[in-house]
């Protein structure tokens, strides 16, 4: 399906959709079309898990650097996309929904041009609003430089057969006007339990009901070679790419306070299709990873040096020939 606003009538500040089921192609149009960019002869695209809701005081598991400081936060993004020259940012672990919240000061930061959408997800106690005086509710965003003309979201993640857990964890694809790629964003729950590739496996149909050549990013909470993930390593090319060694590009530290020891993992990636003539889209694709926290989180610790304990993934990708 290739839907455009061109030909619609807009009224006023009437808001079109065009069907109402869940996770359907949602439209909505202001009072005046934008006109059309010439779609980017290639793409530059960012990932970053930002930890932005994420509690606990330093020395604590869940401890997250700068947790309290949203707007430091929302600027370093906005200038890291000016850095790479990025058309797509994609976020996950960001809170979205209300004035104030990431989302809000994002776009803030951002400044014209860009248009974002957030969809919100549950932590595992059923909760969706961002702890401790953070505004707005937990969830994943996709940040784009053009005109969003539509967006589509779905709980990708199975009830918990026990009962016990109440998380939610969406998908969120978004459509923009005149190009190429559909950009898509999710968080993959962590663990070896049977969800996650139930999980996994909903992602990628959820995904894999588009016309346009994909980039699906996000926090996958594995290393691309997991079997876990061999649903869409085997349907998408993948950056970071994996080494001989099955292992990828650093994206996520841990501090283990038994051992006192560093541990790092490969979590955060970026999947993308091929569109038609292009045979190998991927010009570039790297790992921010001064961006990441990487001190010891021990009580009264000193002040971490990164943003956040994951580090932005970045690709640059063609879209034709």
């Amino acid at each position: 399906m290739r839907v455009t606003v061109r030909g619609v009538a807009l009224i006023g500040a009437a808001l079109l959709v065009v069907a109402a089921a869940a996770g359907a192609w949602v439209w909505s149009a202001g009072g005046t079309e934008a006109p059309s960019a010439s779609p980017p002869k290639s793409l530059g695209v960012i990932t970053w898990n930002i930890c932005g809701e994420a509690g606990g005081e330093r020395g604590q598991s869940g401890y997250c650097p700068l947790r309290d400081r949203p707007e430091r936060k929302a600027r370093r993004i906005a200038a890291l996309a000016r850095e790479r020259d990025a058309d797509v940012i994609t976020l996950q672990e960001i809170c979205g929904g209300a004035p104030g919240s990431h989302v809000s000061l994002l776009r803030s930061a951002l400044g014209p041009g860009w248009s974002v959408r957030h969809a919100e997800g549950a932590r595992p106690d059923g909760e969706t609003r961002c702890r401790d005086g953070l505004s707005g509710d937990l969830g994943v965003a996709v940040a784009v430089r053009g005109e969003i003309v539509g967006e589509r979201s779905r709980n990708a993640l199975p009830p918990d057969p026990k009962g016990v857990s109440r998380q939610t964890l969406p998908v969120l694809c978004v459509r923009v006007e005149g190009w190429t790629y559909t950009p898509c964003t999710t968080h993959i729950l962590p663990g070896e339990e049977p969800r996650v590739g139930e999980q996994i496996a909903a992602v990628r149909a959820f995904v894999r009901d588009e016309d346009l050549p994909t980039v699906l990013t996000g926090d996958f909470n594995r290393n691309a070679d997991a079997p876990q993930l061999a649903p869409l390593v085997s349907s998408y090319a993948v950056c970071p790419a994996p080494e001989t060694d099955g292992r990828g590009a650093v994206t996520y530290h841990m501090w283990d306070p038994e051992k006192r020891d560093h541990r790092f993992h490969e979590l955060d990636h970026i999947f993308f299709d091929s569109p038609r003539g292009v045979r190998n889209p991927l010009v570039r694709c790297g790992v921010e990873k001064g961006f990441m926290d990487t001190t010891p989180n021990g009580p009264g610790g000193r002040e971490p040096n990164g943003y956040s304990d994951h580090a932005p993934v970045y690709a640059e990708l063609r879209t034709g020939s």
